[in-house]
């Protein structure tokens, strides 16, 4: 049976979400809304469609349309200026997988041009087999869509999958989509309900190699 590692990105591969953050705050600064981290963690691991759609539910619709046409521009320039900052254990992890053959692929909610860009800043691209954007989905997480047409991205038919999120809603879209999911906690710890939906809960990506040595996860 081949092994198949679903990761998401943002949080989970890279430190951007307080890149993401940083970007926003000061689009909002810059069309004047009073956009705040609190309102902002409620999306970590949504799609832009669903948090533009929660901001134009609670702020004024032109400063919104604003927001959207200039945020693209500042969060690019916030993601590309230099390469991304590796979680802890990526490469490690990253390198055991292919050395055992099984297959990698991405599932995140940043538009496929983010993530192939970031890859290939981080020079990590070919480790992956496919990779899959919000972008490219109907539904966002914690619809199940995104993880189901990753795993499709993998023409065997008998794969063991493991989704490794750091997200909420993400681990609720793997287990929507019936695969095992790992947590590794960026900046929302688990709750009862978080525990409840994983396999584990790991620090880093370090420990989630050890495990997987060891047997422990698959």
């Amino acid at each position: 049976m081949t092994k198949l590692f679903i990761f998401d990105m943002d949080g989970l591969m890279f430190d951007t979400e307080p890149l993401y953050f940083k970007a926003n705050m000061k689009t909002a600064e810059k069309v004047g809304i009073a956009f705040d981290y609190s309102f902002y963690k409620q999306y970590i691991g949504s799609s832009e469609k669903d948090f533009f759609e929660a901001m134009y539910n609670q702020f004024d619709e032109e400063k919104v349309t604003h927001f959207i046409s200039e945020s693209a521009r500042d969060l690019k320039e916030a993601l590309f200026a230099d390469s991304p900052i590796l979680k802890k254990g990526l490469k490690d992890l990253l390198v055991y997988i292919e050395e055992k053959g099984y297959k990698a692929v991405v599932a995140s909610s940043s538009e496929r041009e983010v993530i192939h860009q970031l890859l290939e800043n981080a020079g990590i691209q070919n480790y992956f087999d496919g990779v899959i954007g919000g972008n490219e989905v109907n539904h966002s997480k914690p619809d199940p869509e995104i993880f189901i047409k990753a795993k499709n991205l993998v023409s065997e038919d008998n794969l063991d999958v493991l989704v490794l999120e750091d997200s909420i809603n993400g681990i609720k879209a793997a287990n929507a989509a019936g695969f095992p999911v790992v947590m590794v906690p960026d900046l929302i710890e688990p709750d009862d309900e978080v525990r409840n939906l994983t396999l584990d809960i790991c620090h880093d990506l370090h420990e989630v190699l050890n495990k997987i040595k060891s047997e422990k996860l698959i």
